[in-house]
């Protein structure tokens, strides 16, 4: 009851001059429901749970509690003078725990205070910015519908949810146990003002203190009782030695990083230890520190900190010397001074597991450096921190691991701005973007940038962003010239402590082409026999964390580790032609995948930009006659899946540049298939642009197929760009073309070509007789792909001329062939269509049917969301909508 009297008015959001007036209780010792009335004729509710830990849905207490307020928000609050409505303004419905309850409930108390002012038109998980709030929220919020639903028959709006919020509080206290005692707060206290060698058993001296009050019926505050005791025990003296924190500062300004708990010893004495991981650089340090900080409070004997040397320019340290540092900043070097090495350790334990310390273990080479200095039990908190994956350690189930990734992009702009300034920032966009690139997530990165730009002021960061050219120029920017602050060195301190295997393998990995390797590519690379021995090589590497594993059994390299990589193959002429051999290998892997691939065969979504890096890496080597072989072979693949984007981006990089491409029929070939992918793209105009292009190139001499081609493919795109008395002029050309060749199947393309054209200038009839020869000469030649093309023209006709029966027969014909070869793009249009004419024909059930067929293949194919699904879906509501 004494805690609910003191407990804190101002973070309730009830205004400065609010005071408790009355305080009633339901069910006297222990407290569990209680009245407080307050001035202004507001009324807080409080459920004082004493024994309840964990914020956790399952948690009996929690449910029952949040049930009691729900019921109060729905019913009202039952006051002297009868029932009332809350009042947002002026009442309070609360949860308060014990102070050995979770941080959780600190979280969300933070979280709930935030959502008194929070705007409607934000989301609520807005206000719970980090993961252990987001978290905390998240079971409340769940409960909170569970019970309101079991009370209202319903669930919350978002709106009764927003006004629940608005007035629930959630608060640690220092609740009473029976005796009157809070026990293990005044033991905290009583430990810092006697000193642990005065006392032995503090805990039972306040036992017994708190039991004579409960019995005198009499309220003690902690300050009291420990000056009863402190009385009681007149010879003792108070300690003389100050609280031991040993951490260092933290960098500033520095990111709070929201991916993690904060330390909480919890109601048990069972020792926490956290084990935080991750490549050079990510902030395992800082974050291990700011964790230490934070939880100083709990841990009264002291913060303790040991830098093991794992990697560095010196040699690591040893567990012996570890305990020797650890023991004399814990003062208790005297105290084991003439005992062996052993007997020191176990002295360093026995005072680990008796006392409450947090230790921070910081930059560890493995786990045999400090698994023989783990308490196997006892108040502590120990923090490890290393460059490698504890795999050892990390067996442990009472070990919780941490893994740092790279800062993602909000937060790395929040960091350079807080070194650089914001007006600075907000004049140069561009700059930021580009720094923020070059920095890759990288807090140490990020540090170095911040520093350099704080004390170059009068340069523009143009200026200085212009020369971030590539990997040595980026990295020569981020050093400061100190070994801490330089990133080039701090990655060296991994990469030299690779076995030498392994460093030859980190340099080929990230100087390769890709954005990530499998473990075939991998053995080709290293030039090893199998791919079993590549993908342990990786593993090797992620060990360090110098890759992390993606979804697709890639492994992929931070960027600047990257630049790294390639700035140690440049500066050695060995590593330089290991890896130009390596590379020549890779490629030819890919030109050999390439030719392998049908238009047919199903390429993983993870391929495409392997392919267009090894493609870019070709042509910038001198290998473009590999390149135009990787290009040409996945063309139509890429063409049947519906990969356009990914197609012109690999075709861009062969015909932008002129002098890569001498012979002109086969740069006109690359401008033809470039003119025809972005018309599949919708970029008619530049694909008119692309194939005027590819017709001019051809010059003096010209193949006559070849010319035909051109003609042909600027015929289509001037048809999609709606030009169609130009597109008429050009199919007749190439269809003249075709004949004088012999090249039946491309003649017959041109006809269905030229009754397209026909059909949208309104010769309907004239049309149909072009497409239907077409579709009758590749039906002859047995070309399915080409007649289904013809076969799709004559059903669009018979749209056109409101046949809609006739066009669903021809399109279910086109269907099948575009099954048949595994066209899938062409497929999805096609059932585009026929929803199209089912709709129009009186049938929405089978319009539906067919849009939604359409749309699972575009997720499938990887076009989630994309404006043809969401337009095709439009269009499957509102025939959904036309039949309720």
């Amino acid at each position: 009851m004494r805690a609910i009297v003191e407990m804190p008015l101002t973070d309730l959001g009830l205004g400065a001059a609010v005071q408790i007036e009355a305080v009633g209780c339901e069910t006297g010792l222990p407290v569990d429901d209680v009245g407080v009335a307050v001035s202004g004729g507001g009324f807080i509710l409080v459920q004082a749970k004493a024994g309840m830990r964990r914020l956790d849905a399952q948690t009996e207490d929690l449910v029952k509690a949040i049930d009691q307020m729900v019921r109060a928000f729905v019913e009202g609050i039952h006051t002297s003078s009868g029932v009332r409505p809350v009042d947002l303004s002026r009442d309070r419905l609360m949860i308060a725990t014990n102070h050995d309850g979770s941080r959780a409930f600190d979280q969300l108390g933070i979280v709930l205070q935030r959502l008194h002012g929070h705007p409607a038109d934000l989301p609520l998980r807005a206000a719970a910015p980090t993961v252990p709030q987001r978290r905390a929220l998240e079971t409340f919020v769940e409960v909170i519908e569970t019970r309101w639903t079991a009370v209202v028959g319903r669930k919350p709006s978002d709106s009764d949810l927003r006004a629940f919020l608005r007035c629930a509080e959630v608060i640690r206290l220092d609740l009473k146990e029976p005796d009157g005692t809070d026990l293990f707060r005044s033991e905290q206290a009583l430990r810092g003002a006697l000193g642990d060698s005065l006392i032995d058993e503090p805990f039972s001296k306040l036992a017994g203190r708190g039991s004579k009050a409960a019995a005198a019926q009499r309220w003690w505050r902690r300050e009291e009782l420990v000056q009863a005791v402190l009385r009681e025990e007149g010879s003792m003296q108070r300690s003389a030695g100050p609280r031991h924190n040993r951490l260092p500062a933290l960098p500033q300004p520095y990111v709070r990083r929201g991916d993690h708990d904060p330390l909480d010893p919890g109601p048990t004495a069972e020792c926490l230890c956290i084990a935080v991981t991750g490549g050079p650089g990510l902030g395992k340090t800082t974050l291990a520190i700011d964790m230490a900080n934070e939880a100083a409070q709990d841990f009264p004997d002291g913060q303790l900190f040991v830098d093991f040397r794992g990697f560095g320019p010196t040699a690591p340290m040893s567990s012996a010397e570890a305990v020797e540092v650890l023991l004399e900043q814990m003062g208790e070097a005297d105290a084991a001074a003439g005992k062996d090495p052993e007997g020191r350790r176990l002295h360093y334990l026995d005072a680990v597991e008796a006392r409450r310390f947090v230790i921070v273990m910081d930059n560890v080479r493995d786990s045999e450096s400090v698994l023989h200095l783990l308490p196997r039990h006892g108040p502590s908190a120990i923090i490890v921190t290393s460059r490698t994956r504890l795999g050892t350690l990390l067996r442990r189930t009472d070990v919780t691991h941490l893994h740092l990734a790279p800062l993602p992009t909000h937060e790395s702009r929040d960091l350079l701005i807080r070194h650089i300034g914001a007006d600075r920032a907000a004049a140069e966009p561009a700059a930021i973007d580009t720094i923020l690139a070059a920095c890759s997530g990288n807090p140490l990165a990020l540090a170095i940038a911040g520093s350099h730009l704080r004390h170059l002021p009068e340069l523009s960061l143009d200026q200085i962003m212009s020369v971030l050219t590539d990997a040595d120029s980026r990295l020569d920017f981020l050093d400061l010239h100190e070994p801490n602050s330089a990133l080039r060195t701090v990655f060296s301190w991994t990469y030299h402590a690779l076995p030498a295997e392994l460093q030859d393998f980190f340099v080929l990995v990230g100087s390769a082409p890709g954005p990530d390797i499998d473990s075939t590519g991998a053995a080709v690379l290293a030039n090893l026999e199998d791919t079993r021995t590549g993908l342990a090589m990786l593993r090797r590497l992620r060990h360090f964390h110098l890759l992390q594993e993606n979804a697709h059994s890639g492994f992929q390299m931070h960027e600047l580790l990257r630049d790294y990589a390639l700035s140690l193959c440049r500066g050695d002429r060995r590593l330089q032609d290991v890896h130009d051999r390596a590379c020549e290998r890779l490629i030819k892997r890919y030109a050999d995948l390439a030719a392998a691939t049908g238009p047919g065969t199903r390429l993983a979504s993870e391929d495409s930009p392997r392919f267009l890096a090894v493609v870019r890496y070709a042509e910038e080597h001198g290998l473009e006659s590999k390149a135009m072989t990787i290009v040409d072979s996945l063309i139509e693949n890429m063409w049947y899946q519906g990969r356009w984007n990914d197609c012109a981006t690999m075709l861009r990089s062969i015909t932008d540049d002129p002098s890569k491409l001498e012979d002109s029929e086969i740069r006109s070939y690359f401008l033809r298939q470039l003119a025809i992918t972005l018309r599949r793209l919708g970029a008619h105009a530049e694909s008119v642009e692309y194939g005027q292009q590819a017709l001019t190139t051809l010059g003096p001499g010209r193949s006559a197929r070849a010319e035909a081609d051109c003609h042909y493919v600027l015929a289509v795109s001037l048809a999609y760009a709606e030009n169609h008395e130009a597109a008429l002029e050009q199919y007749h050309l190439a269809a003249d073309g075709f004949r004088t060749t012999g090249a039946e199947s491309g003649l017959a393309d041109a006809l269905n070509g030229i009754g397209w054209s026909l059909a949208m200038r309104g010769e309907h009839q004239e049309a149909l007789m072009y497409c239907t020869r077409a579709a009758d000469l590749h039906g002859e030649l047995n070309v399915p792909n080409s007649r289904a093309a013809d076969l799709d023209s004559v059903a669009c006709i018979y749209q056109l001329l409101g046949d809609h029966q006739a066009a669903l027969g021809y399109f279910e014909q086109c269907l099948r062939l575009y099954r048949e070869i595994g066209y899938r793009a062409n497929e999805i249009r096609t059932l585009d269509s026929m929803g199209d004419s089912a709709l129009a024909s009186g049938d929405p059930n089978s319009a539906v049917e067919h849009w939604l067929l359409s749309i699972a293949i575009l997720e499938d194919i990887g076009h989630r969301d994309t404006d043809q699904v969401r337009e095709i879906r439009a269009k499957q509501a509102a025939a959904a909508l036309s039949q309720r």
